[in-house]
């Protein structure tokens, strides 16, 4: 096993927590979905609140993982593909965030005939972060285990695209007015963009992998 870290317990620590809060918030971003289309408008907000917290505090970690590097002078052959790496699985959260306040602010009318489709769609978007989340760990634990995970992601990312366009062509065939169906379809996509968004980190996280084991 070759871990990344000869540096302190600490940054270990601080990694292990931001990883927790990238896949942690898609957790809640499902959950939230749930009860959106449940009509739990104040268990949803609840949720809402739940990820913007853990943005912010998302934000905080990687400020001190990266000033800790700097300062300590710890990895600088890795330290460019760690931050890297940080910031864009932050941009998970910062997504997640995003399509729950397009909901809270536009409250979408979701057909009860799409509320299945919905639910498996973000049950994929969160399956293929969960896989992008252990393939980030193994990166800096044991970099020869990454590609054990990657593989997933790009399963999920297909499947994801699969439900997205069943849901869309069953959204077009309801009769309900063509600006209540454009409006929905931009939900649609987005909840499939989350899976796009991993597949697209962990083409970057299987780069930095390969740089490491070369």
């Amino acid at each position: 096993m070759y871990s990344i870290f000869k540096a302190t317990k600490d940054l270990v620590r601080k990694i292990d927590s931001f990883i927790d809060l990238v896949g942690e918030s898609v957790l809640h971003f499902e959950e939230g979905l749930k009860l959106y289309l449940a009509g739990s408008e104040t268990e949803f907000n609840e949720r809402l609140v739940i990820i913007k917290n853990a943005e912010s505090r998302a934000d905080e970690l990687r400020q001190h993982i990266e000033a800790q590097l700097y300062v300590q002078t710890l990895i600088p052959e890795s330290r460019g593909d760690v931050l890297d790496l940080l910031e864009q699985m932050d941009e998970i959260i910062d997504f997640s965030k995003s399509i729950m306040l397009d909901f809270c602010v536009e409250k979408p009318e979701i057909p009860q005939e799409l509320h299945e489709r919905l639910k498996k769609l973000t049950e994929i978007a969160v399956d293929s972060t969960q896989a992008l989340v252990q393939s980030a760990r193994s990166f800096f634990y044991d970099v020869n285990t990454v590609k054990d995970h990657l593989h997933k992601v790009k399963f999920f990312e297909n499947e994801s695209d699969y439900v997205s366009e069943k849901a869309k062509r069953e959204l077009f065939e309801l009769d309900i007015p063509l600006e209540r169906k454009l409006h929905i379809k931009h939900f649609i996509t987005s909840i499939d963009s989350i899976s796009d968004v991993a597949e697209d980190i962990s083409n970057r996280l299987a780069i930095a992998a390969m740089k490491r084991i070369v």
